[in-house]
C-alpha cells in the first residue's frame, strides 16, 4: 500500500473500507441506533468558521508542542481508547502504541484491548494511559488500577458513558461475530474473562455512580480523567470531586442515537470550567484542521479515534504513523495560515460560530 498516495484522511477511510467485509466494517464505522451521532459528530465542524489574522509574525513552523497533564506531547493529539484492534492487525494495540511513542503523543489503551496493558505499556515506552471501564465489582476496578499503575500508566481514563449496552442496528443487520482472532488481554490477566470472547465483543459492566467516582479517586495516584462527559454540570462536579481532567466525548455516538455533537457539548462545557481541569475532547475530527477548531474553542487536546484505526488496518504501525504525521502537518498548516505562532496560542478569536 502506497500510503504517500493518501493525502486526507477521507482518503485513509475509504482506502480501509475496500480491505474490510461488511459486518468488520459496520463495527468499526457504526453506531447506536440511526447512526445519526456518528455523523453529527462529523457534520457539527462545517459550523465553525476559522477567522486568520494577518500581518503578524509567525515562524515557517508553528509550534504544535502542548503539556497535558504533567507530560508534553508533540502536538496536540491523543489516540484514544478503541476495541478490539485485533480485527484490524496483528499487532492492534502494540502496534498502535509504538507509532504513538514514535510520534511524542499518548497512546490512551482500552480495558478491552486484545493484548494485556502491562505489554502494551511496554511497546509504549512509558507514554501510555490505561483506559478503564468497571466489571463486576469496585474490587475489580480496584485491580485493574492497581495493574495499570504497576505497568507505568501515566493517567487513568474511566469512561462513564458505556455502562449499558446500546442498539446497535447497524451491526446486527450485518450479523457482526467478533472473529476468532480477538482477545481481552488484560481482562483475561485479571480474571474478568475466562471462556470465550462473546460474539458481540461485549462484556457487561457495572454501572457507578457518584460516590463510587469519589472512591476511584482516593484509590489512584496517577492523573484521573473521566471520559464520556457531555453536561456542563456533570463536567464541574467531576472537578469539584477532584478530577484532573475530562473527555468530552459521547463514545463516537456509538451509545445514544440523537446523541449531541461533541463539539457544542465541548463549548458549554469549557465555558462552565473556566480553566479548572484538563479539558480533552473527542468525536468526528477528520482533519488538523478540526483539531485547530477543537482547541480554538477550549479543548487542551483531542483524542482521535477512528482515523487511526484506518491507517493501523492499512499498514499496522506505520499506518498509524502516517495518519498521525498527515494531521501534524495539517495542524502546522492551519496555524501558519491563521497567523497563530503555536497551538496553545489558538484562542476564541480564530473562530467563528455558524454558518453564513
Amino acid at each position: 500500500m502506497d500510503l504517500t498516495a493518501l493525502m486526507t484522511l477521507a482518503d485513509f477511510e475509504r482506502a480501509a473500507e475496500a480491505t474490510m467485509d461488511e459486518a468488520g466494517w459496520a463495527y468499526v464505522a457504526g453506531g447506536a441506533g440511526s447512526e445519526s451521532g456518528v455523523h453529527a459528530n462529523v457534520e457539527a465542524y462545517q459550523d465553525v468558521w476559522l477567522r486568520p489574522r494577518v500581518l503578524g509574525e509567525v515562524p515557517a513552523r508553528p509550534r504544535t508542542d502542548v503539556h497535558v497533564l504533567g507530560q508534553r506531547l508533540s502536538m496536540p493529539v491523543l489516540l484514544g481508547p478503541t476495541s478490539p484492534q485485533r480485527m484490524l492487525h496483528e499487532e492492534a494495540e502494540l502496534a498502535t502504541a509504538r507509532a504513538a511513542a514514535d510520534a511524542g503523543i499518548v497512546s490512551v489503551v482500552s480495558a478491552d484491548g486484545h493484548y494485556a496493558f502491562p505489554e502494551v505499556a511496554a511497546a509504549g515506552r512509558a507514554s501510555c494511559w490505561f483506559q478503564l471501564y468497571p466489571y463486576q465489582s469496585l474490587d475489580c476496578v480496584d485491580k485493574m488500577i492497581a495493574m495499570a499503575e504497576e505497568a507505568g500508566a501515566r493517567a487513568i481514563v474511566l469512561t462513564v458513558d458505556a455502562f449499558h449496552r446500546p442498539r446497535r442496528i447497524t451491526t446486527q443487520r450485518t450479523r457482526f461475530r467478533a472473529p476468532d482472532t480477538v482477545d481481552f488481554g488484560s481482562l483475561r490477566l485479571l480474571g474478568v474473562l475466562a471462556g470465550d470472547v462473546p460474539p458481540d465483543a461485549r462484556i457487561d459492566r457495572l454501572p457507578l455512580t457518584w460516590h463510587d467516582l469519589e472512591r476511584i479517586r482516593a484509590r489512584v495516584s496517577v492523573p484521573l480523567v473521566v471520559k464520556g462527559v457531555l453536561h456542563p454540570q456533570d463536567a464541574t462536579r467531576c472537578v469539584e470531586l477532584g478530577v484532573d481532567g475530562i473527555v468530552v466525548s459521547n463514545h463516537g455516538g456509538r451509545q445514544l442515537d440523537g446523541v449531541i455533537p461533541t463539539l457544542p457539548a465541548l463549548v458549554d462545557i469549557a465555558a462552565a470550567l473556566d480553566g479548572r481541569g484538563t479539558v480533552l475532547v473527542d468525536g468526528g475530527a477528520r482533519s488538523g484542521v478540526d483539531v485547530v477548531k477543537l482547541l480554538a474553542l477550549g479543548a487542551d487536546a483531542v483524542c482521535l479515534g477512528r482515523p487511526y484505526l484506518w491507517g493501523l488496518r492499512l499498514a499496522g504501525q506505520a499506518g498509524v504513523a502516517a495518519v498521525i504525521d498527515l494531521v501534524r502537518q495539517e495542524i502546522e498548516d492551519a496555524l501558519r495560515q491563521l497567523g497563530v505562532p503555536s497551538a496553545s496560542a489558538a484562542g476564541r478569536d480564530c473562530v467563528v460560530i455558524g454558518r453564513s
